[in-house]
C-alpha cells in the first residue's frame, strides 16, 4: 500500500493543494513567458526559381483481378463429405467444420489453376 494512503488513514489520496487558501496568503504572480531574441540575419537574394517542366504522363497498369470462382454448395458438400470419409477411414482428428473449409479452399485452388490455363 502507498505510505501517502496510509498516512491518511483512508484511501483517498492526498491533494498537494486545498481549494481554499488562506485568507493572508496571496498567490505568487505568474511571470510572463519569456519572449526568445532573434538575431537580425542577413537577407540574401533570392534564387530564381527553376523552370517547371512538365513530367510525361505515365499510364499505370491496372490490374485486373479475375473475381472469384463461384463454388456451389453440391461441390463443397460433395468434396466435404469425401474429404470426411478419408479423414475417419485414416484415424485423423478432426471435425465436419474442418471438413467444409478444407473442401472450399481445395476447390478455389482448383479453380483458380483452371483460370490461368
Amino acid at each position: 500500500m502507498n505510505s501517502t494512503f496510509a498516512a491518511r488513514g483512508n484511501h483517498m489520496p492526498k491533494s498537494k493543494k486545498s481549494d481554499t487558501e488562506k485568507p493572508g496568503k496571496a498567490k505568487k504572480a505568474e511571470k510572463p513567458a519569456k519572449e526568445k531574441k532573434v538575431e537580425g540575419k542577413r537577407k540574401t537574394a533570392a534564387k530564381p526559381a527553376l523552370a517547371a517542366t512538365p513530367k510525361p504522363a505515365v499510364a499505370k497498369a491496372k490490374k485486373t483481378v479475375a473475381p472469384e470462382p463461384e463454388i456451389s454448395f453440391d461441390e463443397i458438400s460433395l468434396r466435404a463429405y469425401f474429404i470426411a470419409e478419408r479423414r475417419q477411414a485414416m484415424g485423423w482428428p478432426g471435425d465436419p467444420t474442418s471438413d467444409w473449409i478444407e473442401a472450399e479452399r481445395q476447390l478455389k485452388a482448383e479453380a483458380a489453376r483452371k483460370a490461368k490455363r
